[in-house]
């Protein structure tokens, strides 16, 4: 991949059926051993390749169509090392037209004629033999390891078709116009039909949202059937919650992209059920069923269900039912799924039996004057006629009634009041209410704090607000005089001049009706206005960034201040790992396969202010 790692999803399909569902993971889900892997090309040549990886995808090109990775067959050997033996490739894809595209076709007669001009059937036709020559590598790789069928090894493969800016596309290099964006699609098309007429059968493409609209805007659904990998991702937990992220193909979505010790790491998506937990009434569990719903997957799905049977059935097609009336309790499902072409996960269901679940709300408020007609009615999902409820604690200044309708037992004074309970119905189904009731409180708004310099302390005044009152509030402070005074109506004075500092005051305010509340505030003096923060100034870069690899450079400069943000074009990841006020020193990691050329970092400063330096990147 050029303008971003590249960690192919090849093995999207090969391998997706050996990983874990996650509809929403965390980063104490537990992970199959070939559920994360890395992909590998030419820029790991001279470097050690990742250990025990879980899969390996291999780039077949030096980092354009009709070229080759000289290391292939020693990178398609780690693959095969690899918990899941079944390596999957990536090819990589460009059209820079006739004039900066090496190869490009000039009498060709199939599968389109082509005499060597920019158009439609030229394109294709350069996407055809890019196709031709990827898997040529792959064949003569497999063949210097010694399978034993290097054509079948690699029609059997998963291929990837590597997708993106980074190198030269006619819409990119002439402007975007209709024709631009036909020789590109075409050419991709060329790639697709040319794979799969020589028998390969799983073929994804690897590319961002963003990138793949710049590249073929006008795509549509042309490459519904191929699945996607998208990279950009920060972490394995992040690339296992991006298996929801929307395809840019309309196709599954089958790998993601992160980086993995210092090299591109891959995890497989799995067919996402999301867990389900819900309730039914005792008198009802003999006719109960729910139906399983799984996203990302290709055509139906099969469920297999492991644990909970027999009180819970599910059914091949995912329908949840049991196998009777079932006394009260929790009961659990859980299984596998897989779909037609492979693609595994797993499913959970929960069903809560003769259990009563609050559905109105359960906390509330109310001012002093209006507590004592209070009330507030309860009620409960699962059940079956009429709920009796019991009052446990909260009494007697909350009161529930046997139908569950709380109230109080009269006027109640600024606090928070909590009632608990069991409630139940004829049919022996059972649960726990709560609700909390909050009194009378008075809630500061802004202003909480203010900035004065030493010369105007003596002048300062500044008005506390409070909303949620009735009527005038009275303030009582209780902690800053004598520097600062509120005054019972909330103003906020000094004694006098004051010596720079933080003056911070604290205290209590009410009103009329008994509502009470808190206040705080915080005066800054400061013996001068602080003058505003000078824009950062960039003057040059010392050091180049290297596509591929991790780099340190200095940006030299002026005003820099808190660890600046550095950021440049997509696929470049810049951190600023020491800041000297007039120098940067940051760590640089641009996307494997980027171009060559002049870029630009763009510094920004915690206080938003900004500027830019030109830099140079190779590979």
């Amino acid at each position: 991949m050029v303008p971003l790692t590249k960690c192919f999803a090849a093995l999207a399909l090969a391998v997706v059926a050996l990983a874990a569902n996650v509809g929403v993971a965390t980063a104490a889900t537990s992970l199959a051993p070939s559920a994360t892997g890395f992909d590998v090309s030419f820029p790991q040549c001279a470097s050690p390749l990742p250990v025990s990886p879980g899969f390996g995808i291999v780039g077949v090109n030096d980092g354009s169509p009709l070229t080759i990775n000289n290391c292939l067959a020693r990178e398609l050997t780690w693959a095969q090392g690899a918990t899941n033996t079944d390596a999957a490739f990536y090819a990589n894809t460009g059209n820079g037209g006739p004039n900066y595209s090496v190869g490009w076709p000039n009498s060709q007669t199939t599968p389109y004629p082509c005499s060597g001009a920019n158009s439609v059937p030229c394109s294709y036709d350069y996407g055809w033999n890019a196709a031709r020559l990827a898997f040529s590598n792959a064949v003569n790789a497999e063949s210097a390891d010694g399978s034993a069928s290097p054509t079948s090894a690699a029609t059997t493969a998963p291929w990837w078709l590597d997708v993106e800016t980074g190198n030269q596309w006619e819409t990119i290099e002439f402007g975007r116009t209709a024709a631009t964006e036909d020789y590109d699609l075409s050419m991709l098309k060329g790639m697709v039909a040319s794979f799969e007429s020589m028998g390969v059968t799983t073929l994804g493409i690897y590319s961002t949202p963003s990138q793949w609209s710049d590249i073929v805007g006008n795509a549509g659904t042309t490459f519904a059937a191929n699945p996607v990998w998208i990279p950009g991702y920060a972490t394995v937990t992040a690339a296992q919650a991006a298996c929801t992220t929307p395809s840019f193909t309309g196709g599954r979505v089958a790998l993601i992209q992160y980086p993995s010790q210092g090299y591109d790491g891959d995890y497989v998506c799995g067919l996402i059920t999301s867990p389900i937990t819900t309730s039914v009434a005792l008198g009802t569990t003999s006719s109960y069923s729910d139906q399983l719903v799984t996203s990302n997957n290709v055509g139906a799905v099969t469920y297999t269900q492991a644990t909970g049977s027999p009180n819970l059935v599910v059914s091949s097609t995912g329908l949840v039912s049991t196998s009777g009336a079932l006394a009260a309790g929790v009961y659990s499902a859980t299984g596998t799924t897989v779909d037609t072409s492979g693609n595994t996960g797993t499913f959970s269901f929960t069903l809560d039996v003769g259990v009563l679940i609050q559905s109105s709300v359960t906390t509330a408020t109310v001012k002093v004057s209006g507590s004592a007609p209070f009330t507030q009615p309860f009620a409960v999902t699962g059940g079956t006629g009429d709920v009796t409820y019991s009052e446990t604690t909260g009494a007697p200044s909350l009161v529930v009634s046997p139908s569950g309708v709380v109230t109080t037992s009269g006027t109640l004074a600024a606090g928070i009041y909590t009632t608990t309970g069991t409630e139940s119905d004829g049919a022996g189904d059972t649960g726990t209410f709560k609700l909390t009731v909050t009194v009378g409180a008075l809630i500061q708004r802004q202003p909480t704090a203010a900035v004065v310099t030493t010369s105007d302390s003596a002048t300062f005044k500044e008005q506390l607000d409070v909303g949620a009152n009735l009527g005038a509030e009275t303030y009582v402070q209780t902690s800053g005089a004598p520097n600062v005074v509120v005054s019972s109506s909330g103003l906020v004075t000094t004694s006098g001049a004051l010596a720079t500092g933080n003056y911070k005051v604290a205290g209590t305010v009410s009103d009329a009706t008994g509502d009470k509340g808190t206040f705080a505030f915080t005066l800054t003096v400061h013996a001068t206005p602080p003058p505003p923060p000078a824009a950062p100034v960039a003057t040059r870069v010392v050091g180049h960034v290297v596509a591929g690899k991790t780099v340190s450079i200095e940006i030299v400069g002026a005003h820099f201040y808190g660890q600046p943000h550095v950021t440049s074009h997509l696929g470049t990841i810049a951190t600023v790992t020491r800041d000297a006020g007039h120098a940067l020193i940051v760590r640089v990691t641009s996307r494997a396969h980027s171009r060559n050329g002049v870029y630009t970092f763009t510094i920004t400063n915690p206080d938003g202010a900004t500027c830019q330096v030109k830099y140079n990147q190779s590979r």
